[in-house]
This record gives C-alpha cells, sequence and structure tokens, in this order.
C-alpha cells in the first residue's frame, strides 16, 4: 500500500481512513492538520484525526485492497461503501452492482424491479402523529427501565476498559457477559442512543495489532460478543421498518423519543 503524506490530499477528498482498531472506512477529509487530518466517516459520520500514514485515496486501486467479500459481510460497512459510491457519482444501481460483484464474485446480478405492494398504504396521519403515538406506546414500557442504570453502567465499564491505550479485556468480558443477561426493550434503548452505538462500533472492532501482544482471541471475543449483543438490540424492533435499514430507523425512533419527551416533559430527565 501506498503510505502518502499530507500533500496527496485535500480538504473535501474522499479517502478510506483507518482508525485503531477499526477497518479501512470511508470517509471525507474536512480539515487539515500538518501530521493530520480530521476524518468525518461515512455512514458513522463520527470524526478523528486521523494521521496520512493510515489515510489511502478513494479509487480504484485502493478498492480492491480495502472492499472485500469479507469487509462487506458488515451490515454498516456495505451500506458506507453505497453511499460513498454515490458521493462519486455513481448511481444507485451501479453501486449496488458494483457491491453485489465484490461480494457473488462471477455471480450474475439482476436489478429488482420496485415493488407497489411494498409501498405501506396512506393513514393520513402527520409525521408528527406518526412519531407522538410511537411515543405514547413505547413509554408503556417503563418497567423494563428497573434495569437502566446497571445497563448504563455495563456499558460505562466497556468504554473505559477497551479504549485506544488501554485494554482490559477480562473487565470487557465480564461487563458483556452482564449485559447479554440483560432483559433489554426498545424503551431502554432510545433512551440510550449513545450506549446502543458504543456497541455498534465495537463490532467493527479489530484485533489488527493484539496478535503482537498475544491478546488476539481476547480482541476477538469482544467482537463477537457485542454483534451477539447488536443482534439482541435489533430482535426489539420487528420488520418491516419504514426506513432503509435498522441503523436508520433506530436513529429516526430515538430522535423522536427525545425530541417528543423533552417537548412535552420539560422538567423529566430522560
Amino acid at each position: 500500500m501506498d503510505i502518502a503524506g499530507a500533500g496527496k490530499f485535500n480538504a473535501g477528498d474522499i479517502v478510506f481512513a483507518e482508525h485503531c482498531g477499526y477497518i479501512p472506512w470511508p470517509g471525507r477529509l474536512i480539515e487539515k492538520k500538518r501530521h493530520t487530518g480530521l476524518i468525518q466517516f461515512v455512514c458513522t459520520n463520527d470524526r478523528k484525526r486521523i494521521s496520512y500514514r493510515k489515510m489511502w485515496p478513494y479509487n480504484f486501486r485502493q478498492k480492491k485492497i480495502f472492499v472485500t467479500k469479507e469487509a462487506l459481510e458488515y451490515e454498516d460497512f456495505r451500506e458506507a461503501i453505497l453511499m460513498t459510491e454515490r458521493l462519486m457519482g455513481r448511481n444507485d444501481d451501479d453501486s449496488v452492482h458494483y457491491v453485489w460483484q465484490v461480494m457473488h464474485p462471477g455471480a450474475e446480478h439482476t436489478a429488482k424491479e420496485p415493488s407497489t405492494s411494498s409501498v405501506p398504504p396512506a393513514t393520513g396521519r402527520t409525521q408528527r402523529q406518526i412519531e407522538l403515538a410511537y411515543v405514547q406506546k413505547v413509554r408503556k414500557q417503563s418497567s423494563s427501565l428497573r434495569v437502566e442504570t446497571q445497563f448504563v453502567d455495563e456499558i460505562n465499564t466497556l468504554r473505559r476498559c477497551l479504549t485506544i491505550n488501554y485494554k482490559n479485556y477480562e473487565a470487557a468480558h465480564a461487563a458483556f457477559q452482564q449485559l447479554l443477561k440483560m432483559p433489554v426493550s426498545q424503551l431502554l434503548l432510545v433512551r440510550n442512543f449513545e450506549a446502543v452505538n458504543s456497541i455498534r462500533q465495537l463490532c467493527r472492532f479489530t484485533p489488527t495489532t493484539e496478535p503482537q501482544t498475544g491478546n488476539g482471541d481476547a480482541a476477538s471475543v469482544v467482537r463477537s460478543q457485542a454483534n451477539k449483543l447488536m443482534s439482541r438490540f435489533v430482535s426489539c424492533f420487528k420488520l418491516p421498518y419504514t426506513k432503509p435499514d435498522f441503523w436508520s430507523e433506530f436513529i429516526w425512533l430515538s430522535d423522536s423519543y427525545m425530541r417528543y419527551t423533552v417537548d412535552f416533559f420539560p422538567n423529566w430527565r430522560c
């Protein structure tokens, strides 16, 4: 792989950038410093300062290296590549075809015709009424909040013991064990967006440097536990979604809950 310096990039460029512990991910270079650039990652919208040594142009050559069948098995990465292809000017059909070909080498991809039966019937309700009805419905799960304090505590434990410079896998494993035994609900999750997002990010956790320290297996276990926990979270939300994917649906529901809770219960701390 080419190791590029600051001079090879311009603010606004679409690049692959590798944040410590994660696979190279597409993002936009939004600010340049002498040794690092501020990257806003596609799909997740996370912003991180990345060394230019861990940054590559988003072009055909680098896509051959980073956009692999294995990487595309992660739903978030797949969505990020589709979004990036659109940012690069490719239409939706070409973007989907490109991802399909990487995931299914040699297989023929036939675009599906849009189905009118999948369009939900008009209900006559405004968006505000739909969102408010959801908030009123989900608040009926208030009994599930008895575990909220423990839930937040265990998530905070994971944040403390899995950082760039410090990793306590034994403590992380214990926290995951507690979280996996804990009952969860839509209300618990939409009230704690950042907690769910933390687990989502751990699903992309990769032990790139850990084999040298003998902790490669422990790092892989962390990712496996995060994926298992995220699957439990997803199972709380029944299909069909009203948005293109689970994460878009969750962002919308969490935002609706927090917004209407603040609007109608301004003195109630979420």
